[in-house]
């Protein structure tokens, strides 16, 4: 579960979920969807994303990482494709169940937070 947040010239607000697949490598792929808001209208956005955490081995704490894909932003008006950067940080990666935040750009400056719930680590 995460709340999203675009500054842009039309921003967006949102809320939503995803998944990521990652292994002990540090390695993950993942997706996300979002329903919000953009210039009064409903909107939604999906993302596909790559991220590599810089600290794999370390479960408990702060773990910061990188993350990188593409993201769709459509409403009644049309729709725009973008690049999405991402830094974020993971509180306890190795619990069931722990926080993140991130910020970074696609689509003007992405900022997220939200919580994880983890399964078979």
């Amino acid at each position: 579960m995460q709340a999203i947040g675009l500054v842009a010239p039309d921003p967006f607000v949102g809320g939503g979920g995803g998944f990521v697949l990652r292994g002990r490598t540090g390695l993950g792929l993942g997706g996300t969807g979002a329903l919000g808001v953009r210039a009064g209208r409903l909107a939604a956005r999906g993302e596909a994303l790559l991220s590599f955490s810089l600290d794999p081995l370390r479960d408990r704490g702060a773990v910061p990482y990188l993350a990188g894909g593409v993201a769709v932003l459509g409403d009644g008006a049309g729709a725009q494709e973008y690049l999405v950067a991402v830094f974020g940080v993971s509180l306890n990666p190795g619990a069931n169940r722990g926080w993140f935040a991130e910020a970074g750009v696609g689509g003007g400056v992405r900022l997220s937070v939200g919580v994880a719930f983890r399964h078979g680590r």
